[in-house]
């Protein structure tokens, strides 16, 4: 048994955390290609084939642009690779494994609010839309925030327990 804190952390959960960080160093790398391998191709339609009555200028920055929430999103669930690390080898508490979970909420958060606020209006500008329509969240948004602010909160919640635990040992020392 390894200790964390107080609390006896079992070999198997270690285990856990071990084969959830080799799935994710797995699937973040098809992750990227799912979002990149699309956007090269409608990189390529855009400046190639273009619709009809389009400017391939505009419709290549369409495409750049909207591909940064998903990008940053994926950027940013690189950090749980750090959290599963620090999990692996028992340190639940430690304030890497809470920082880096606070950086894949915050992430997530930023890669809402472009998806949200920022893109669609820029995307507007740039096809001659109307900027207010554009303004149209949707299920998949209101689910990327419940997920972003529930790993924002717990990596604060953690990290202000790994700092009690510092004080703690560091009062006894």
């Amino acid at each position: 048994m390894t200790m964390t804190g107080v609390h006896p952390v079992t070999t198997a959960a270690n285990q856990v955390a071990r084969k959830a960080r080799t799935l994710a160093q797995i699937a973040i790398p098809l992750l990227f290609a799912g979002i990149l391998l699309p956007t090269i191709g409608s990189l390529y339609l855009a400046a190639f084939e273009p619709a009809p009555g389009s400017d391939p200028t505009a419709e290549a920055l369409v495409v750049l642009v909207q591909a940064i929430p998903p990008l940053l999103l994926a950027w940013s669930m690189l950090g749980l690779t750090k959290v599963l690390s620090e999990y692996e080898a028992g340190r639940y508490l430690s304030r890497e494994a809470s920082t880096a979970l606070k950086r894949v909420g915050q992430g997530g958060l930023l890669a809402l609010l472009l998806n949200v606020i920022v893109i669609p209006p820029l995307v507007a500008l740039l096809r001659g839309d109307s900027v207010f329509a554009a303004l149209n969240p949707n299920i998949f948004d209101l689910c990327v925030m419940m997920f972003a602010s529930t790993t924002l909160t717990v990596g604060y919640v953690l990290e202000d327990a790994a700092k009690q635990l510092k004080t703690e040992n560091d009062q006894i020392v």
